[in-house]
């Protein structure tokens, strides 16, 4: 994997990806879009006590081992509902039970290694998952995806530290009222689940440094970045999603 810079360049007009709302985990009206590319989003708080009991049963050892190493309930509660939904959407999607559906890993583009893009074993399936406490998002496509949500943090300017230093600058400058009015944890939410999504694409992960890549922290909804393309998603005040997709 290149250590070069990479800095996406924005497209004027682009709309964000507007999710498919799955407001029951049990839901199995699952469908992909024309365009091979899919992202549905679950509020957690729509899914009841009782159906994720039912879907809880769904996962495999490796995912109620990872669930219980949550020590804070609400994290543990995403953690369950975003690999359920994924199940979900994924068995829809392959005509497989939510409960066959078998995790496998792409290689990772730094060390070769077994752990980069997840997939759907047995299946041309590529798709992405992300959780945050009140949100999940997952992707599905015919090629290479990431997706990220966050919510808004208490301190944005020493979070952006991680980020590349135009953007720390321009997360900066909002923090103190020269840019933006002051909306420094949306445009560090902006610049961070585009950075995520697009490095989850990649299937590095955090393992290429964020400080790298350029991805911004303004309001255009799409932008590319060498063949990938990058677009924001939609999702409730509070919290900030991107959708990145190979071409």
């Amino acid at each position: 994997m290149t250590r070069d810079v990479a800095q996406a360049v924005p497209e004027p007009g682009e709309e964000p990806v507007v999710p498919v709302v799955l407001e029951s985990v049990l839901n199995t009206s699952v469908v992909l879009p024309s365009d091979g590319v899919g992202v549905w989003r679950v509020p957690t708080e729509t899914v009841g006590d009782e159906q994720l009991e039912v879907a809880r049963e769904w996962l495999d050892e490796g995912e109620r081992q990872q669930a219980s190493s949550y020590v804070r309930a609400e994290l543990r509660r995403a953690y369950v509902i975003a690999h359920v939904a994924t199940r979900l959407v994924v068995g829809a999607l392959s005509d497989t039970p939510p409960e066959k559906v078998v995790w496998g890993r792409h290689p990772c583009p730094g060390c070769g290694e077994p752990h980069g893009r997840p997939r759907a074993e047995r299946s041309g399936i590529e798709f992405s998952l992300s959780h945050t406490p009140g949100q999940v998002l997952v992707a599905v496509a015919d090629r290479p995806v990431g997706v990220d949500v966050e919510r808004h943090p208490d301190d944005p300017v020493a979070l952006a530290k991680l980020l590349h230093p135009d953007e720390y600058d321009e997360i900066a400058a909002a923090a103190h009222g020269t840019l933006d009015g002051g909306r420094a944890t949306v445009r560090f939410t902006r610049a961070w689940s585009r950075t995520e999504a697009y490095l989850k694409g990649l299937g590095i992960g955090l393992g290429r440094d964020p400080h790298l890549d350029y991805l911004g922290t303004d309001d255009a909804a799409g932008r590319s970045l060498g063949a990938w393309r990058v677009r924001d998603v939609v999702v409730p005040d509070g919290y900030g999603a991107a959708l990145a997709v190979l071409v």
